[in-house]
């Protein structure tokens, strides 16, 4: 092996010569042990399957590579796929040994708003339901086996469908949406569901942080709600002079209810019923019984310095009310227990519905 070669190099290295060393001064037994490591070093590198290419001056990695994965630890399973159908309708939970039932409809839907599904039935037929999805098909069920026509509110308060510019189009539509999955047609075809509450006083800016809602929103919010149920009516309750101006295409009814405050009875009648005439919509009649009473009925409302409508009230309003044949559906707003308790009332009531029992059965559609 020359002296100036690489490995001699490197073998001067590994064994650090001192500075007064040189080359020709290494001792006979320093080279015999010399020749010994480089007969191994050569012997290895013979072994190395790199070739003869590979660097003598470094002692080859002996270790090697185990290309098997190691097990996963006890407690790092691989999870299930993950399941990708679609949910399917949620259970029915009217419970499995209900007996069929066919309801029987008779006249149009009489009643006060927000009536518990636990208490349908008489003395009342009707209500305006605030739904829940995971609870509107129960109690839609309640409702046909207790022969009640109810409204539904699909999206609640004006605070779930308002922002700071307003009412908001989209938190509207994302509320709808929870109930897509819902199969309704069976309650919407019986007429137990006659209809979609789209929405309350659009024409009020304090309901809509300063603004309303505009005509062509109106009747967007109707056009969404016939794109998931086709033959669901549409109905908001607004006053039909604000409503003026713009053709409907999708909006079915309108919904109107009396206050003394709002003037001669006779007169208001007469300008609902013209007014959702003149909008080719269906009309629904009522009466806000617990803040729309005059001073002396003596029955103290739910604000103040409003009063609870009297039997008297209740009984010459509503009587005149149901006297107008257009009417699809009458409600009151809305459910107390102590209020429809009185006699009285209880009294007044009763033949308010009777009156509407009268009526032929009708949807409330254009």
């Amino acid at each position: 092996m020359p002296l100036g070669s690489a490995a001699h190099r490197a073998l001067r290295l590994d064994f650090g010569q001192t500075p007064w060393a040189t080359d020709l001064d290494i001792s006979m037994l320093q080279r015999r042990s010399l020749l010994a490591l480089l007969g191994f070093i050569l012997g290895v590198g013979a072994c190395d399957s790199s070739g003869p290419t590979a660097d003598l001056g470094r002692l080859p990695d002996t270790t090697t590579t185990d290309t098997t994965p190691p097990p996963p630890p006890p407690d790092t399973t691989i999870p299930p796929p993950v399941d990708t159908v679609p949910p399917g309708p949620p259970p029915d939970t009217t419970g499995p040994d209900l007996p069929p039932y066919d309801p029987t409809f008779v006249g149009i839907p009489f009643g006060p708003a927000q009536q518990p599904p636990e208490t349908f039935g008489p003395p009342f037929n009707g209500t305006i339901l605030p739904g829940t999805p995971e609870k509107l098909v129960a109690d839609l069920e309640k409702a046909r086996r207790a022969d009640t026509r109810v409204l539904v509110n699909l999206t609640g308060r004006e605070t779930n469908i308002r922002d700071a510019n307003g009412f908001s189009m989209t938190l509207w539509k994302q509320r709808v949406d929870r109930y897509r999955h819902l199969n309704l047609d069976r309650y919407i075809d019986e007429g137990t569901l006659i209809g979609h509450f789209l929405m309350d006083e659009p024409s009020d800016p304090h309901n809509w942080n300063g603004h309303q809602v505009s005509h062509e929103q109106i009747d967007e919010m109707a056009r969404y709600s016939k794109e998931i149920w086709p033959k669901l009516p549409a109905i908001i309750r607004a006053w039909p002079d604000y409503l003026q101006g713009y053709q409907y295409k999708y909006l079915d009814a309108v919904r109107v209810h009396y206050l003394t405050r709002l003037g001669d009875i006779d007169e208001f009648i007469h300008e609902m019923v013209q007014g959702a005439a003149g909008l080719n919509l269906a009309l629904i009649g009522g009466l806000n019984v617990m803040n729309g009473g005059g001073k002396d009925s003596g029955i103290p409302g739910r604000k103040e310095g409003k009063f609870g409508m009297s039997a008297a009230e209740v009984r010459e309003f509503g009587a005149k009310f149901l006297s107008e044949p257009s009417l699809c559906a009458f409600f009151m707003y809305d459910y107390d227990p102590p209020y429809f308790s009185r006699p009285d009332i209880t009294a007044a009531v009763a033949e308010l519905k009777e009156k509407a029992l009268q009526y032929p059965k009708k949807a409330c559609r254009k």
